[in-house]
């Protein structure tokens, strides 16, 4: 883990975000953290600061769902910041989701906490990791990939829907 980090936080919550510069405070290894309340004003202000280099970028769950793709095709357009781990940040995140968070084009998950102190434990596992070599190259953009998963994920629904006619008819 670095000495000092620099974050981004993308979170429309003044709460969510004063809790994550609490749970930064306490690990005393933030250098900065940058918070935006929508993907829009985090792009302009990168574009704005071009020697501001995050360490990590933490992208609020609950934007909405086109917000996400274009955000993340976007900030892959900005060279410095093509390796930048992008977090999903969610009001709960299992390990069972990992995938499909890595296929939408996010380094990682983390869970937002209602507690700070079990917040700065889970970001202290997380800056930990190996993230940087984790982020998958922009062999296909975000939103096709984002596109893809919520296309499997459907077809996965819509399946289950039909397995109880399917026994009925077979039996």
């Amino acid at each position: 883990m670095r000495e000092k980090l620099i974050s981004l936080l993308i979170d429309p919550d003044r709460d969510r975000r004063n809790q994550f510069y609490l749970a930064l405070d306490l690990l005393n290894v933030s250098k900065a953290c940058i918070a935006q309340d929508n993907t829009s004003k985090a792009l302009d202000y990168l574009k704005k600061h071009p020697d501001l280099n995050p360490d990590y970028i933490f992208l609020d769950s609950l934007l909405p769902s086109d917000e996400t793709p274009r955000f993340l095709k976007e900030l892959r357009k900005i060279k410095r910041l093509v390796q930048v781990p992008v977090i999903w940040y969610a009001a709960s995140f299992d390990a069972d989701q990992q995938l499909a968070i890595r296929e939408a084009g996010f380094a990682a998950g983390l869970a937002k906490q209602g507690d700070v102190h079990k917040l700065k434990r889970n970001l202290q596992v997380l800056f930990r990791s190996e993230l940087h070599e984790a982020v998958v190259q922009d062999e296909t953009s975000a939103a096709t990939r984002f596109k893809m998963k919520m296309k499997e994920m459907l077809l996965q629904t819509q399946s289950l829907l039909e397995v109880p006619e399917h026994l009925l008819t077979h039996s």
